[in-house]
């Protein structure tokens, strides 16, 4: 949680002393409006309980995009992403099931500024229903539990736009994953490809 506040406060600073030298006029607009879908791949990493190791991340979203002035729009989203599977750490060896597994929905808001016709900064953020299954959180952990449960998600990330369709970024992004003592709160850091209709 604290990781996800610092990245969302360092983004949030970094919109806020964007050089005047960048600033749009309403003559030229930057921002998006209309439909998206979008795609990331990256390293999810879990650091809790018996868990400390990372693995595969990705996931792909859509959404429409709503232009609220020249340089910002903001998005309605819904996606599916994918948290990887990580191996135990220090469990007996008759524990059954130790790889954590961490997957489910979001449903949430895109804000994104453009710094410059060809950059932009955004803030993400939402629900995330969360699947998972791992060992219980704990000094001696034994059991192995299945979960779903309606958390949250939330992040930050840059990007370029190489064409009016076409953009691509880097990502944090933080997914809150814990249900019956089974904590695979995660941290993602994907690269994204966007494509606007």
């Amino acid at each position: 949680m604290n990781k996800m506040l610092l990245a969302v406060a360092i983004a949030a600073a970094g919109l806020a002393v964007v050089p005047a030298a960048f600033a749009q006029s309403a003559a030229n607009p930057t921002a998006q409006q209309g439909w998206y879908v979008a795609a990331d791949a990256g390293y999810a990493a879990l650091d809790k309980g018996p868990y400390d190791n990372g693995g595969i991340a990705g996931g792909v979203k859509g959404g429409y995009r709503f232009a609220i002035n020249p340089e910002t729009s903001l998005g309605v989203e819904v996606g599916y992403q994918y948290l990887g599977q990580v191996t135990a750490h220090g469990v007996p060896s008759n524990t059954s099931g130790t790889r954590s597994q961490l997957r489910g929905t979001t449903a949430g808001l895109d804000l994104r500024y453009n710094i410059a016709p060809s950059w932009y900064a955004e803030l993400r953020g939402g629900a995330f229903y969360a699947q998972g299954q791992g060992l219980t959180d704990g000094v001696n952990p034994q059991q192995y539990l299945q979960f779903n449960r309606t958390k949250y998600y939330g992040g930050a990330g840059v990007g370029y736009n190489i064409t009016t369709q076409w953009s691509v970024g880097l990502n944090y992004n933080y997914y809150e994953g814990t249900g019956r003592g089974v904590d695979l709160a995660t941290n993602a850091y994907t690269v994204a490809a966007e494509y606007r209709f």
